[in-house]
């Protein structure tokens, strides 16, 4: 009897017996491979779109260095992307990240390699000087890193205390960053400061979080500044949470939930207004993927956080067209949120690839769809605004197979096309300043007749997760043709330090190119002018001076002038004609800053009569007057015998000797400034 032997190869991905738990390099190498033995992706042919109502996608780019897996948008316009110590394939070997450098204007690639970091995966934010802090990363390792785009370079900073991959991290106001959570660290968090590196917060037990019904609770925590100063975490895990990273740090249920059954993981958010923030796709429950343990049934449910409040409210929100997972969100300057790619829930696979992206108007509350991008985005993709208002998309997979897309695309919103689509003819805005403080007025030259100025921050994204990314609209008056005068929030915990794009939009919301400011959190400093002197009657005009903030007070106020003085609350002018003589203290405020100084009012100078008497010929004699009032005076003295008047002096007396007998006609000439 003939014996037959058959030998059958699979794959077998398996998870732990705990929901919060996992081997992290395990479970997506093994879904890579899975992948890898799928058939490849084909897209059905994209229907005819009219760019006016959908926009439209560049052709395709390709990203030569690697596939981006992380990206920041930079303060110079240039883009960073990164992906791991593999350009195109799963990682593996030595701590190393291929990095690069993207020029808009250009097209051109510089290759800026971290040789001592492999940061794939690892959190990313933004400090307020425009540089990238990336800590953690593959091998769920402690290491930190520093991008300057000023320089190009990469810097190491010290070790964070518990390694990390798949944490989330936020840049807070002071310039320092937290980080909570991940493969490593799950139930941590830290803080980094550029003076002490990183400390523990052992206040927080993010095990609370950690420990929800769930598949893989430990990835990504959705967390937010919030207006008050705190952080708010609002996902994927059920219960939301108030989170003080100062001190040692507090964890404070909120008494919130996600709505439903709704398990955000691997959605797609963005704080889309002043502490209103949006989440969209995800999972649809707490129940794993049949095909894949750390993910989920993808939905297309929505819900929105408001935080302006004494209590958050959170609302379900219109449901997406198309259920999605691994999208990644834009704000455009419309204030509309952008939703783009995502599949049915399968990492490195393009099955189930949704090519539509979707826009959210919060105005609304409605969905719309926009033109199909021909190249699937899903897990490891990326989009990003880029400082000419259009939105740059690319990556997805890192996993050697079909799924991997070593590309990106451009989308042109339907806002900067004419109704008979050709390219809108777009305001200019030609004059802004580099830098702004909070609660300032500042002036902005652009086309006139302007409808709107939008303020989005420059961000950094990997995995959907944007902590950067916020908007809010700056509130302005057209003081004359093309002459604006716009107002910066005074909440540096809603107008975050960093770099922000201003976008002007007109009647028809096409939208400029944008003028890229930094938000300093200097605050307005009113320069003292020092103690005033001034005379009845005498007209006054003194400007008071701000410096150090990019901007003026949004209003002037003061107490304690002389009477008949005043101070103009837009203009920061005191003038008028004082009344009465005396001694003030005043208290000059605008912009939450105050500055005080003495004023003295004296009376009209007045000289008193001078009685002649006799002098000796030929003696020195001294002459003297008597005044009062006045603020600086100075004399003259003319003396009647034909000699020379004397010089100019503030002091009431002088000598001079008349050289021949006589009756002279002494003149005193008092000046006052």
């Amino acid at each position: 009897m003939k014996l037959s032997r058959i030998t059958l190869v699979f794959t077998v991905l398996a998870s732990s017996a705990f929901a919060g738990t996992t081997d992290h390099a395990l479970s997506d190498q093994l879904a890579a491979d899975a992948a890898a033995l799928a058939p490849a992706y084909v897209a059905a042919a994209a229907p005819a779109t009219d760019p006016v109502g959908s926009g439209s996608w560049s052709a395709v780019i390709p990203w030569t260095p690697h596939i981006p897996v992380t990206a920041a948008q930079l303060p110079d316009g240039r883009l960073l992307t990164f992906a791991s110590n593999q350009r195109t394939t799963f990682p593996s070997g030595p701590e190393f990240t291929y990095a690069a450098l993207w020029n808009p204007a250009t097209g051109q690639f510089t290759e800026i390699n971290n040789t001592r970091h492999d940061m794939f995966c690892g959190g990313v934010s933004m400090l307020p000087d425009g540089r990238v802090v990336v800590n953690g990363g593959r091998n769920t390792t402690v290491l930190s890193s520093i991008f300057d785009y000023r320089t190009n370079q990469w810097t190491a900073i010290p070790n964070m205390n518990d390694p990390r991959w798949y944490n989330t991290s936020v840049a807070l106001t002071d310039g320092t960053v937290f980080t909570v959570s991940g493969s490593g660290g799950s139930n941590t968090a830290e803080r980094w400061s550029s003076t002490s590196g990183w400390q523990r917060l052992t206040g927080i037990n993010w095990n609370t979080v950690t420990s929800q019904t769930g598949y893989i609770t430990i990835w990504h925590p959705f967390v937010l500044i919030a207006p008050n100063g705190q952080l708010f975490h609002f996902g994927p895990t059920r219960s939301m949470d108030w989170v003080n990273p100062n001190g040692s740090g507090t964890l404070t249920a909120s008494g919130l939930n996600v709505p439903g059954t709704h398990y955000p993981k691997e959605g797609s958010w963005a704080m889309y207004d002043e502490g209103k923030i949006v989440v969209a796709g995800g999972g649809a429950n707490t129940t794993p993927n049949p095909s894949d343990s750390t993910t989920g049934t993808s939905t297309n449910v929505a819900y929105t956080v408001n935080l302006n409040g004494a209590t958050p409210v959170v609302q379900t929100a219109a449901s997406m067209q198309f259920a999605r997972q691994f999208a990644n969100s834009v704000i455009l300057p419309s204030g509309e949120v952008m939703v783009i790619g995502g599949n049915t829930g399968l990492k490195f696979n393009d099955t189930g690839s949704v090519l539509t992206p979707e826009v959210w108007n919060p105005r609304t509350g409605t969905w719309r769809t926009l033109a199909n991008h021909s190249v699937p985005r899903n897990y490891h993709s990326l989009a990003l605004l880029l400082p000419d208002g259009r939105v740059w998309s690319g990556g997805g997979g890192l996993g050697g197979n079909s799924a991997d897309h070593q590309d990106a695309q451009i989308f042109t919103p339907p806002a900067l096309y004419n109704a008979n689509g050709t390219l809108a003819t777009r305001p200019v805005i030609t004059q802004a300043p580099t830098q702004i403080g909070p609660g300032v007025r500042f002036t902005v030259n652009a086309t006139a007749g302007l409808s709107k100025f939008a303020f989005i921050k420059m961000s950094s994204q990997t995995h959907s997760v944007n902590t950067d990314l916020r908007y809010i609209e700056l509130p302005f008056s057209e003081v004359s043709a093309g002459n604006y005068e716009l107002t910066s929030h005074a909440n540096l915990n809603v107008m975050t330090p960093g770099f922000w794009m201003l976008f002007a939009l007109d009647s028809k919301s096409v939208h400029s190119v944008s003028k890229i400011i930094q938000v300093t959190a200097t605050p307005i400093n009113l320069a003292n002018p020092g103690n005033q002197t001034s005379v009845v009657g005498e007209l006054v005009s003194l400007q008071i001076q701000v410096a150090g903030s990019g901007g003026l007070p949004p209003s002037y106020s003061a107490t304690g002038l002389p009477a008949g003085l005043s101070i103009g609350s837009t203009s920061g002018v005191i003038s008028g004609a004082p009344t009465t003589s005396g001694t003030y203290n005043v208290v000059v405020s605008g912009g939450g800053t105050q500055m005080n100084f003495q004023w003295t009012i004296n009376s009209a100078l007045t000289l008193s009569p001078i009685q002649g008497a006799p002098v000796a010929r030929g003696s020195s004699t001294a002459l003297t007057v008597q005044s009062s009032g006045g603020k600086n005076p100075r004399y003259v003295w003319s003396f009647g015998d034909g000699t020379a008047n004397s010089a100019s002096s503030p002091l009431p007396s002088v000598t001079h000797t008349f050289a021949q007998a006589g009756r002279y006609l002494v003149t005193v000439t008092a000046t006052d400034d």
